[in-house]
């Protein structure tokens, strides 16, 4: 059989579309239907469409993999102390650099054509939606009818809520009942079947882009470890000094169990998610909070206090709310007047949110603004409790979908808050609250604060669990937690 038209049925079978350029590629770089299978496995969640860069970025994994089988171990000796080398880090995607902002009105449309055009796709792929017609074909019909929309308002109405559905061409109204979907927010991307009948829809159903059920996991070839921490709030009072000395010391070997002391010495990465400085004039009468009150002085601090870190850990650090960066999300990386601070260590400067990869494992990282949004907005959610949020976020493959809201959206061109891709670890921080769950493979990290309450904390309702570092060893996926309070 033409070996093109042996691929073509093979992806037609699991139900994918393939591209005629990723046909070509295969025909040229793979091996027949051999090839396709593995393809398939090692992409873990199954795409509707592929086309030739992601079948050339499997192909990259696959063959990092095989490099890493085949030099081995890379354990080394440093002074005493086991180390693993960091040649598996990479960034998948980040505003840095790339920022398009010129605050202008079609900077917008196009923010959330490109939401909807990429949620709608991923909505698409569930086979309830495969036959989802344009809010135009629906708006006249009197019939059962499926459709994918953008949530423009929610009502609250008797035993549900109203909402007014959109796209580029039209918009409808559509009833859900309470007991079908008690959990809509604006600006989200949906699709909904129901019945019409005149001017209302009445739903049946909401299906959201979602996270596959089944996926591959990517883990690291060998046992490493990963340190999560976020809001340092360097240059407040409230700083913990005493617990941070005493992570510095578990960082050096000195404290800790045996069992303890054993997992630092095969840490490769430190990721610190946001607000790394307390930073200046963020909200009303901070001043009295502040035991430095000059922002590159507090930066000077924090370069400081993690010179303390063993040298052979690399050090991921992005800004949050409170850091010298613009404060509308995406977040670009601190500027080179900052990063010039930290030289000669090894500290990785990313954007909120960024996608990076450790030795083959996907992490989501992003300091978490939208927390509070999703709080108050969504009955029986709080932020003191993130990884039920967290997961909200997952099922809508958006990190802040509503506009207008505490989390201020800069308008690129290109929205970076969809989670276009599934991550093997989603982590935050922003609430002050250290929470470890899962959804759906995803391993959910809320991380750790440095910062005791303060007295605009305690006004806000944030109820801090401080002084504690997350480790999710890449090997298995497996998280554990060590307190230094």
């Amino acid at each position: 059989m033409n070996s093109r038209k042996e691929i073509i049925d093979f992806f037609q079978k699991e139900g994918i579309l393939i591209q005629p350029d990723a046909i070509e590629f295969l025909v040229a770089n793979g091996n027949g239907i051999n090839s396709c299978r593995t393809l398939l496995n090692e992409m873990g969640e199954r795409p509707f469409i592929i086309s030739s860069e992601d079948i050339k970025h499997v192909f990259e994994k696959i063959g990092e993999k095989k490099e890493r089988a085949a030099t081995g171990s890379r354990m080394n000796r440093v002074g005493g102390r086991k180390t693993i080398k960091k040649e598996g880090f990479r960034i998948l995607q980040d505003v840095t650099g790339n920022s398009t902002c010129q605050g202008e009105l079609g900077d917008f449309v196009m923010l959330f054509r490109d939401r909807f055009e990429k949620l709608g796709a991923l909505i698409r792929k569930r086979q309830e939606m495969r036959n989802a017609l344009p809010l135009r074909r629906v708006m006249h019909r009197d019939d059962e009818i499926t459709t994918i929309g953008m949530v423009k308002d929610v009502i609250p109405a008797k035993n549900g809520v109203v909402v007014e559905l959109e796209d580029s061409e039209a918009s409808i109204t559509a009833y859900i009942p309470k007991d079908v979907d008690p959990l809509l927010v604006v600006d989200e991307v949906i699709g909904i079947s129901g019945k019409k009948r005149g001017d209302m829809v009445t739903v049946k159903s909401v299906v959201r882009p979602e996270l596959p059920r089944e996926r591959r996991k990517n883990v690291a070839d060998e046992e490493k470890y990963v340190i999560f921490l976020s809001d340092l709030h360097v240059g407040s009072k409230s700083f913990l000094e005493k617990e941070w000395l005493r992570f510095i010391e578990w960082m050096q070997g000195k404290r800790g169990t045996e069992k303890q002391r054993d997992l630092v010495k095969k840490v490769s990465h430190i990721i610190i998610c946001g607000d790394v400085v307390e930073g200046i004039g963020i909200y009303p009468g901070q001043e009295n909070d502040l035991l430095v009150d000059d922002i590159y002085l507090q930066y000077e601090e924090l370069a400081r206090k993690l010179s303390a870190i063993p040298e052979e850990i690399a050090i991921i650090m992005q800004p949050g709310n409170h850091d010298a960066v613009r404060p509308s999300l995406p977040q670009p990386s601190f500027g080179n007047e900052i990063t010039s601070m930290f030289e000669g260590r090894d500290v990785t400067f990313i954007g909120n949110p960024c996608y990076l990869e450790i030795d083959g494992v996907t992490i989501l990282a992003y300091h978490g603004q939208s927390l509070q949004d999703f709080a108050t907005s969504l009955p029986d959610m709080s932020q003191n409790r993130p990884a039920k949020i967290m997961k909200e976020m997952l099922k809508r493959r958006h990190m802040a979908p509503i506009y207008g809201g505490i989390a201020s959206l800069a308008p690129e061109r290109k929205d970076y808050l969809i989670i276009d891709r599934v991550p093997d670890i989603f982590v935050t921080g922003h609430v002050h609250v250290t929470a470890v769950d899962s959804y759906r493979d995803v391993i959910l990290i809320n991380a750790s604060a440095w910062q005791a309450q303060t007295e605009y904390q305690r006004m806000m309702d944030f109820m801090p669990d401080p002084a504690k570092a997350v480790l999710v060893n890449l090997k298995d996926l497996s998280p554990s937690l060590i307190q230094f309070s």
